[in-house]
């Protein structure tokens, strides 16, 4: 087919010894063709090699396989039933050939080459699979063909039409092919072994460099894909073991398309560094297998002293620990009590009192951004705003009276290094000269990067500026990009970007949260559910999205609930096994009632509107009860910030510092290592005390 340049000598064929060493070659050149997705050559090298070796079963499926890959569909179903000809018990090649076969709109033979595969290998998922989506494509298809024919006689546009239109080119490229869902078997493949550390200490800029450092109390967090059984994690500093203990697993991977895949091991690793030598180091992450083999991640870490709880009071992922403390690490986290905090919060807890401003570039900069200044002026006007300038720019500044005061700087632009410099001694000058004015907040209005470090030496505890790679130290960042379609630059005069770099400013340091009630909803609605209109109760809602996100403590809290208040309690689940589950202290209690179904929005509005309390995790309805204004105390997980996700102004939110919050895991909750404590060591009675302030 692609012709035969790599094709033996006649010699050689004549001499077995060498007919094998030439093969060995020519599978090896095939398999980097391979690897390079140059299916073509691949298929050739595989031919060639097929000429030394014609018994060999594996290189003819790989040959096949190859093939198929360069549309050669023909070629590639006689290169698979050559292999089946030697290997007729392989139900792999059976499931490659439904593969083609399907491949090539042959749903009949797809079909029996997916059902001899099971045959030869009994309950085999794949297979499976591909047998029911075979029969939902038929099923799908033969309705269409019945659509076709069968037309309301009012519809504005035919179903045949509709379908007709799917195959005009210009109409399918205004379609978006990635939002189609795939076919099981495309959603299948092999996992290589690795090692993925998720998440240890944080990359921060200090005297060593940008370097990954660790501070006090750090989760190293991650897993290994391994073929061989992990038994063991080891931290090493310097070449020197200093910790060791268990993995969890192995856990089967999901999508996997080979049968002995590896599995997943999973660590979660809860460290004081305090104690060990502060200063730049060498640290090895080492995972030892049950062969005693080891799999290994390196870097260069900088362990610092570690920062307190009272600087950093809304951060979960900050967990101070007692020295004088002797219980293990892990428990004294666990045995510690939950956060309970207000939900109304600020990004700035107090309007700034003195503003730093850095316009550290040229004259038609500063002219860009009067209407930021203004605006500036306009969100904080109590503050007294200090603007460090070059002098390019001072003089306008001056002219337009935009700051209280004008502080120039030399920091110039070298042609050498294309950037703007400033040697180290007169940092340290600029620093001590900024430091008297004590600033709260300090802001690069530039929207290129060449002055975003100069906020460092500002002394601001909140910095602020355009996002980009290296300022991940930025308080807070902003980022906006209008493209022109053809060239993709900006679209939009620089002065409006500055102006929405301010705006997002003030949008994220003030409150707009409204409380909004439904004036029409009548509490009426709950007397069908036996609450009466003098009636006080609680609310407490099971149920969450994200499963291993939800509090198991409802039962024992509704208990405390009937014994010790004189609420009603309604329990919200959409679980139809709860119910087996409760104590008779809550089923027999005329006081309780469980609803296990899902009610109208109107019926399910007004239950949270009207409770005396609304109790949930971190779901939908806790946000909902804060827009009725319905007080709602709420049971927040680490995998997400409570005050980023948490409901606003309204209630408590109760959560838990974990050395490994922040977390983000969502599809795949083997990889938390801790069972969830973050959720699951929340008490009932923290629980219950935050509900009585509320009763």
């Amino acid at each position: 087919m692609f012709g035969n340049p790599l094709a033996p000598s006649k010699r050689s064929r004549t001499r077995p010894a060498a007919d094998d060493n030439i093969a060995k070659y020519l599978i090896a050149r095939g398999n980097c063709a391979r690897g390079a997705r140059d299916w073509a050559r691949a298929a050739l090298c595989y031919e060639e090699a097929l000429r030394l070796v014609p018994q060999r079963a594996d290189i003819h499926v790989q040959h096949g396989h190859m093939l198929k890959e360069a549309g050669a569909w023909q070629e590639a179903e006689q290169a698979y039933l050559k292999a089946a000809e030697l290997q007729s018990d392989d139900p792999d090649l059976s499931l490659q050939l439904g593969h083609l076969y399907k491949l090539t709109s042959r749903r009949a033979d797809a079909r029996r080459a997916y059902e001899r595969a099971l045959i030869l290998k009994p309950r085999w998922e794949l297979p499976m699979l591909e047998l029911a989506a075979l029969t939902k494509a038929e099923a799908e298809a033969a309705h269409e063909n019945l659509s076709r024919r069968i037309v309301p006689p009012d519809a504005d546009i035919t179903l045949a039409q509709a379908a007709g239109m799917l195959t005009d080119p210009t109409d399918i490229a205004l379609l978006v092919p990635s939002l189609v869902p795939r076919k099981p078997h495309e959603l299948l493949h092999s996992h290589g072994e690795v090692l993925d550390l998720r998440w240890m200490g944080r990359h921060e800029h200090g005297f060593w460099g940008n370097m990954r450092t660790v501070r006090g109390v750090e989760a190293i967090r991650g897993f290994c894909l391994s073929r061989t059984a992990i038994v063991e994690a080891q931290m090493l500093l310097d070449g020197v073991v200093f910790y060791r203990g268990p993995v969890r697993g192995g856990y089967l991977l999901k999508n996997e398309a080979e049968p002995d895949g590896p599995l997943k091991y999973v660590f979660n690793i809860w460290y004081d560094f305090t104690a060990l030598p502060m200063g730049r180091h060498a640290f090895e992450l080492r995972l030892v297998d049950a062969e005693d083999e080891t799999r290994s991640f390196h870097d260069g870490i900088v362990i610092a002293p570690p920062r307190t709880e009272a600087e950093f009071p809304d951060s979960d992922a900050l967990v101070e620990i007692s020295e004088s403390d002797p219980a293990r690490l892990e428990q004294r986290i666990r045995m510690r009590a939950s956060m309970v905090r207000p939900a109304r919060r600020a990004m700035l807890r107090e309007d700034p009192k003195s503003i730093l401003v850095l316009r550290t570039d040229q004259l038609g900069d500063m002219v860009a951004s009067i209407p930021a200044m203004q605006r500036l002026r306009e969100i904080y006007p109590r503050a007294r705003v200090v603007g460090l300038l070059t002098a390019a720019n001072a003089d306008i500044a001056r002219s337009l009276n935009l700051f209280d005061e004008v502080l120039t700087v030399d920091f110039p632009d070298d042609r050498t290094e294309r950037r703007r410099l400033m040697p180290l001694d007169k940092q340290a000058e600029l620093r001590e000269r900024l430091a008297p004015y004590k600033f709260d907040l300090a802001i690069d209005l530039a929207q290129a990067s060449v002055s975003r470090d100069l906020l460092r030496l500002s002394g601001a505890p909140f910095t602020y500026g355009v996002e980009g790679p290296g300022f991940e130290w930025l308080s807070a960042a902003f980022g906006l990009n209008t493209r022109d379609p053809i060239n993709h630059l900006d679209r939009v005069p620089h002065s409006r970007k500055t102006v929405a770099l301010i705006e997002t400013l003030g949008a994220i340091s003030r409150d707009s949260f409204q409380v909004i009630r439904r004036d029409e909803l009548s509490r009426d609605r709950l007397v069908a559910y036996g609450i009466g209109n003098d009636d006080r109760y609680a609310v407490l809602h099971m149920g969450a999205r994200v499963e291993f996100s939800r509090w198991p403590g409802f039962p024992e809290l509704a208990v405390t609930l009937l014994d010790r208040t004189d609420l009603k309690i309604v329990m919200m689940t959409e679980d139809s096994s709860v119910r087996e589950r409760l104590p008779e202290s809550l089923t027999e209690s005329p006081r309780f009632q469980l609803l296990d179904q899902r009610l109208t929005f109107d019926d399910f509005d007004a239950f949270i509107s009207f409770a005396t309390v609304v109790v949930g995790n971190d779901s939908g309805p806790k946000h909902l009860a804060a827009l009725r204004g319905t007080n709602v105390v709420t049971l927040h997980t680490a995998r997400i910030n409570w005050i980023e996700w948490g409901q606003e102004e309204v209630g408590t939110i109760i959560s838990r510092r974990v050395p490994c919050a922040g977390c983000a895991i969502f599809h795949d909750a083997e990889e938390c290592g801790k069972d969830f404590s973050c959720i699951r060591d929340i008490r009932p009675q923290e629980v219950f005390d935050a509900v009585s302030q509320y009763l």
